[in-house]
């Protein structure tokens, strides 16, 4: 069984060059290898089904939700200004 399991479809391992790496071609020594060298391709990689854990090193942190804030309705109505017009 393999220890490195992409996700389906074809990836980009390095910036620039074509997706041509998938579970058909790539051995657990080039994903290991192409780890070391570029760590953003850590998400690429699924849990391993033996033993349910992911074999990829990326750390995930928690993604924050923008704070958002109440506008509420007014409670006294906005007076609106008049416009003169100015006659000439």
């Amino acid at each position: 069984m393999k220890k490195y399991i992409l996700k389906p479809g074809l990836h980009q391992f390095v910036p620039g060059s074509p997706a041509v790496h998938s579970n058909d071609n790539l051995t657990d020594e080039e994903a290991e290898w192409y780890l070391e060298r570029y760590p953003h391709i850590a998400g690429l990689f699924e849990a391993s089904p033996e033993e349910g854990k992911v074999e990829s090193q990326e750390v995930t942190t928690p993604k924050r939700r923008a704070k958002r804030i109440r506008i509420s309705a007014q409670k006294e109505p906005v007076q609106s200004s008049t416009i003169s017009v100015i006659s000439q």
